[in-house]
């Protein structure tokens, strides 16, 4: 696939566990993985094409709450790892043009990221 995903690694020990799963499945499937270490840069760049998809096991709703309303705005997907719709209370998250989510979700899930 082209995708280009962007995925951030919280300093927790269960965050790490799961970054590490979704990477070792995403790598030989995506194009390349990005950690550019701000997620209000990586959901503005969902929005605006520059990236394909991101996703992150643990955020806080004001990480991510402004590049929620970008992505949707743009026509693309946010929503939690479970695809359920955004909401302040998920600090799962993923985001993506749209096309892909499903996709990456799957990948994600396979590994066990949930």
């Amino acid at each position: 696939s082209d995708a280009i995903v962007a995925m951030g690694s919280p300093p927790g020990e269960e965050s790490l566990e799961m970054s590490l799963r979704g990477i070792k499945e995403l790598m030989p499937k995506v194009r390349t993985i990005r950690m550019l270490g701000s997620a209000a840069l990586m959901l503005a760049w969902v929005a605006n094409g520059r990236l394909t998809s991101y996703w992150e096991y643990d955020l806080s709703s004001w990480d991510i709450a402004a590049g929620a309303l970008l992505v949707e705005e743009a026509g693309g997907r946010f929503s939690s790892l479970e695809n359920d719709d955004f909401d302040l209370r998920h600090r799962k998250m993923i985001a993506s043009n749209g096309l892909v989510h499903k996709s990456i979700l799957e990948v994600l899930h396979k590994a066990g990221v949930r």
